[in-house]
């Protein structure tokens, strides 16, 4: 216990505590310049089964535009705002050292599809991946999708991002809501626990008592200081 955790930036140092959209290019790199030990993120498949950074299924809550990624090109999408693939920022970790916590989003229009473009595009970077020395943990709220990429050739930890008190036993890693935490959970190993989403300093200093393995926030700047 007492451990520092490892800090990851929730989609990015994005609003309202830094000026730049959630997922955005300028999100990541203002986490680099915060410290941010990794990057958190959610994927989705476009139309044209390119792999983009975005958490909600339409562009309306961030670029107040109607199109849904699933039915929209990267082309199309990029009309209308800057937004990123996972190549992008895969090659951004790389260059920085970053670790990647990948969320797949479920339920969605192309179902597995997703975990397995995923899967092909770790694989075709493996070598650079391992070179650099970073961890990249995949994970989902879907326990179908956590199972899946759980026998994935590609790396040995995986996460599943439990709502509830799933068996975690079968995981290297696993994931908790704050919430749990507040409630008195104590993880039998808190050393193998990521735990999301961790913005006050209350909540910040719990993880850091309990020696949790990851805290993602989207405060980095506070996560740090504390």
């Amino acid at each position: 216990m007492g451990t520092s955790p490892r800090i990851f930036a929730h989609r990015g140092f994005h609003s309202p505590f830094s000026k730049h959209s959630e997922s955005s290019l300028a999100a990541y790199m203002a986490a680099i310049d915060v410290g941010a030990d990794g990057f958190e993120c959610d994927i989705r498949l476009t139309q044209d089964h390119e792999i983009v950074i975005w958490h909600d299924s339409t562009l309306q809550r961030i670029a107040n535009n109607s199109a849904r990624i699933s039915k929209s090109t990267l082309a199309q999408l990029r009309s209308i705002c800057p937004i990123m693939t996972l190549d992008e920022l895969l090659d951004l970790a790389i260059a920085h050292k970053k670790d990647l916590a990948i969320e797949t989003k479920h339920p969605v229009r192309y179902r597995r599809a997703i975990e397995k473009a995923l899967a092909r595009l770790l694989d075709s970077r493996i070598v650079e991946i391992k070179k650099s020395g970073i961890q990249i943990y995949m994970m989902s709220f879907s326990w179908w999708a956590t199972s899946y990429n759980s026998q994935s050739k590609f790396i040995g930890t995986f996460l599943v991002r439990s709502r509830a008190f799933l068996p975690l036993a079968r995981f290297a890693t696993s994931g908790l809501n704050i919430q749990i935490l507040r409630e008195g959970y104590i993880p039998p190993d808190p050393s193998k626990i990521l735990v999301w989403t961790v913005n006050e300093q209350d909540d910040i200093e719990l993880c850091k008592k309990l020696g949790v393995q990851v805290i993602i926030t989207d405060n980095v700047r506070l996560a740090k200081s504390v």
